[in-house]
């Protein structure tokens, strides 16, 4: 069964290089640039995870999940950033976030923690 994960990024080259690096897995990635499109796309189709840039356009990745733990509550939530803040990985887990992966940690590890996590 294709899994679905939502990558709540404001970038579109991050959002293809999400696209090619799980091209060989069972897995559709979306894409919702802001954190209102994160929310409407979440209601609608279900995501088996949700990926949160920290830095967004419209708010910030902490409020796009307190939005998402509401709209849609068993959601499963990993936060991915560039960012390396104690005090924002702190934030984010409290507002429901599963775990914080860095951006730049290697694509081997990135790709290997999403796709445990799509198996919780």
């Amino acid at each position: 069964m294709t899994k679905k994960i939502l990558l709540v990024d404001d970038s579109r080259l991050f959002y293809d290089f999400m696209k090619e690096i799980f091209s060989e897995d069972d897995v559709d990635i979306l894409w919702a640039p802001t954190g209102k499109e994160a929310v409407n796309v979440c209601s609608k189709e279900h995501p088996d995870l949700v990926l949160v840039d920290i830095l967004l356009s419209d708010m910030s990745g902490v409020d796009v999940i307190k939005k998402l733990k509401e709209a849609c509550d068993e959601i499963n939530v990993l936060v991915i950033s560039g960012l390396d803040n104690e005090y924002v990985v702190r934030d984010a887990i409290n507002a429901g976030a599963k775990d914080y992966i860095i951006k730049n940690v290697g694509l081997e590890y990135f790709r290997k923690k999403i796709l445990e996590t799509l198996k919780k």
